[in-house]
């Protein structure tokens, strides 16, 4: 008090300034990225993945002997010119966004691809120029894949609402999102670094929740705090054979992730998926299946308006994996539920798997798709694979009509011109033999 009391008003002003002023130059030397928890997330993902997949002797000659990091395990985004395309989804963050019919999402759509990084509602730059690193080489694949595993993040789209929780985060360093230029015109001159050039603003409005699309830096985080499957990107791309995993914690087998990418494709693009049958469970029993089947009804959206009428030569067709027990699986996959009860849906909070853990979800995932691929096609006639007429529960309990509209699409999958498209309706078909097998094909209860 003392202090306070004969110290005089200009010299505190004085101090207050040279504060300001440090913070100001700390700030441009300080990168915001590097200082959180991304790199230390995503230098071991490129080391678990990345590094391992090199060759031993090759990669002992590069690495850090002290860390044993290598970034020459690393690859640009735009050298990934390989079948299927990869395509990393993201979230771009909007907690302080003036888009009022997205005040629930506060998040929009990010991918990052060999060719582009962008989003539908901004824009997108070419991935060569994309976030340049010293080497002036676009973003790596590790970075992006970090990115869309950023799972905890002060701004994590519909999934944080909290604002004590977003400061309290972002004051302990809590951060494994990432800055990065907007790819849209407010990003002119920033699309192409790899970090903002001060740290203070960005720091600032992260902890505030002020991240939006129209500065010229966006806040990216994982892909599942706007939709977990990128179905939402695939739907925008009118792929016409979808195939998708669902990895994420549903104990209660309530489908939340699938609930909410169907809705926001219906809201956003006016594309509705209708769901077959859905029987998952994760207690042993012969009448659960491994996937479920859907039709994408783009006839909806790109059909003329003079027909209203499900289209197969628009529609297409969406496999739904989903880990599920049904009572054939490997003796050790078997012993392993027995001693935790909610595999394979244990929480995702468990970042360090044990060997037979891992090993479980492994073969129990191989396992799936063998069964699958095992399946006697489904004929086109309205037949299950064991030749008996399909059980009348499997088309109550999807939607009208579904078992024939799959197949109707699965036939014009098949008569395209393009050789690559028979595969997929071949997979498609072996789905539906799965799902509508006979008593014989399936386990003993």
């Amino acid at each position: 008090m003392e202090f306070a009391n004969h110290t005089l008003g200009r010299a505190v002003v004085l101090m207050g300034l040279v504060l300001i002023g440090l913070g100001a130059l700390l700030g441009r030397m300080i990168n915001t990225n590097k200082f959180s928890l991304h790199y230390f997330w995503r230098n071991r993902m490129m080391r678990a993945y990345l590094g391992a997949s090199r060759d031993p002797e090759e990669r002992e000659k590069t690495r850090n002997k002290f860390t044993d990091f290598d970034n020459q395990d690393n690859l640009r985004m735009f050298q990934l010119k390989q079948k299927p395309m990869h395509m990393v989804n993201v979230t771009l963050n909007l907690a302080g966004g003036d888009k009022l019919a997205w005040q629930d999402r506060q998040a929009e759509s990010f991918t990052m691809s060999p060719l582009h990084c962008g989003s539908y509602w901004l824009g997108y730059r070419d991935s060569k120029a994309y976030a340049l690193n010293r080497d002036n080489e676009g973003i790596s694949l590790a970075t992006a894949v970090a990115i869309s595993g950023a799972a905890a993040s002060p701004n994590m789209g519909y999934m944080m609402t909290s604002p004590i929780v977003r400061f309290i985060m972002t004051l302990f360093n809590i951060r494994m999102g990432f800055w990065l230029g907007n790819p849209g015109p407010d990003g002119d001159a920033t699309y192409d670094l790899d970090s903002p050039r001060e740290s203070v603003r960005p720091i600032v409005e992260e902890a505030l929740g002020r991240t939006d699309d129209k500065n010229p830096y966006v806040y990216l985080s994982d892909g599942g705090h706007f939709e977990n499957f990128g179905l939402y990107e695939m739907i925008l791309r009118r792929c016409r054979f979808i195939v998708v995993s669902d990895a994420s914690t549903d104990t209660g087998y309530e489908y939340e992730s699938l609930a909410l990418a169907i809705r926001q494709i219906r809201v956003d693009f006016g594309v509705p998926i209708d769901m077959g049958l859905m029987k998952f469970g994760n207690r042993p029993c012969a009448d659960h299946n491994y996937c479920a089947l859907g039709v994408i009804r783009y006839s909806c959206v790109d059909k003329p308006r003079d027909s209203q009428e499900p289209d197969a030569n628009y529609d297409g067709v969406l496999v739904y994996l989903k880990p599920s027990l049904i009572g054939d699986e490997p003796r050790d996959v078997l012993n392993y539920h027995a001693s935790s009860k909610t595999f394979p849906e244990e929480t995702i909070a468990d970042q360090w798997f044990s060997e037979p853990q891992f090993e479980s979800y492994r073969e129990l995932g191989s396992h799936m798709i063998a069964t699958i691929c095992a399946a006697a096609p489904a004929s086109t006639s309205g037949s299950n694979a064991s030749g008996q007429t399909a059980p009348e529960s499997i088309v109550e309990k999807g939607a009208p009509g579904i078992d024939d509209r799959i197949r109707e699409v699965i036939e014009a999958l098949r008569a395209q011109p393009h050789p690559d498209c028979g595969e997929p309706a071949g997979f498609a078909a072996r789905s539906i033999g799965h799902v509508e097998r006979g008593d014989g094909q399936r386990p003993k209860k």
